[in-house]
């Protein structure tokens, strides 16, 4: 199953990967603009805190948040 889910993701991505090409969504960029940082602002100060992450889709508010 793995080496099928690998062949359809390189089928798809067309080198470096792009939230657009993650979410199969052509307005995925200008969405995560006005979404990322809608969701920051819900969240509580997260400083010295551990975050486990569960089911968070692609990643891209934890990666905001680690890099």
């Amino acid at each position: 199953m793995r080496g099928k889910m690998k062949q359809l993701w390189e089928s798809i991505v067309s080198g470096e990967p792009t939230v657009t090409e993650m979410i199969l969504y052509p307005n995925a960029a200008a969405v995560s603009k006005l979404e990322i940082p809608e969701v920051l602002s819900l969240l509580p100060d997260l400083e010295k805190k551990d975050i486990l992450e569960l089911a968070a889709g692609i990643g891209q508010v934890l990666y905001v948040l680690f890099y």
